[in-house]
C-alpha cells in the first residue's frame, strides 16, 4: 500500500463519520516533506470552518500513525467549481445551475451548455438554447458547473 492509499484509508472513515464525502486524496512533494491534499464536500457545500475541523481530526490521526512520522503539510478543502460532477448528490446540489457537459456518442465527442433541470441514475436533463436535452450518464465524459459572471 503506497502513501496515498494509506492516507485515504485514514481519511475516508473520518469524512464519512462526520457527514462528508471524500472526493480525492493527492500526495505531492518529496518523501521528506510531502503535501497531502484532501478534497471533501457534502450536499450543502463544505464551509471553511468545516474544512478546518476536518483538518484537525485528520491531523490527530496522522500524528498517531507511524507511517506519517515525517514533516508533512495537510491541506483540506472543497473541490472547487472546476471539479467534474460524478455522483448523484453532486448533480442534486447543482439542479438549477448551468453545466458544461462533454459527452461521446458513437466515437464523436459533443459539448453542450445548459441548465440542469433534472437527473436520475441513467440520464441528466438540460435546458439549452435549442430546447430540452436528455444525455445518458454513461455517455458523459465530463460535467462541470459553468461559472457565471
Amino acid at each position: 500500500m503506497d502513501l496515498r492509499e494509506k492516507l485515504e484509508a485514514i481519511v475516508r472513515p473520518i469524512c464519512e463519520n462526520n457527514g462528508f464525502y471524500l472526493l480525492e486524496v493527492r500526495v505531492s512533494g518529496g518523501s521528506h516533506s510531502p503535501v497531502f491534499q484532501v478534497f471533501a464536500d457534502n450536499e450543502r457545500g463544505i464551509t471553511v470552518d468545516e474544512c478546518a475541523r476536518l483538518s484537525r481530526m485528520i491531523q490527530d490521526e496522522l500524528d498517531m500513525n507511524d507511517d506519517f512520522g515525517m514533516n508533512y503539510r495537510l491541506d483540506v478543502s472543497s473541490p472547487g467549481l472546476d471539479h467534474p460532477l460524478k455522483y448523484d448528490w453532486e448533480f442534486k446540489k447543482n439542479v438549477g445551475r448551468h453545466l458544461v457537459v462533454k459527452y461521446r456518442i458513437e466515437e464523436k465527442e459533443w459539448r453542450v451548455t445548459g441548465k440542469l433541470t433534472d437527473f436520475n441514475a441513467e440520464t441528466i436533463i438540460l435546458e439549452t438554447k435549442r430546447g430540452t436535452m436528455e444525455i445518458k450518464r454513461g455517455d458523459i465524459e465530463q460535467a462541470k458547473v459553468k461559472v457565471q459572471w
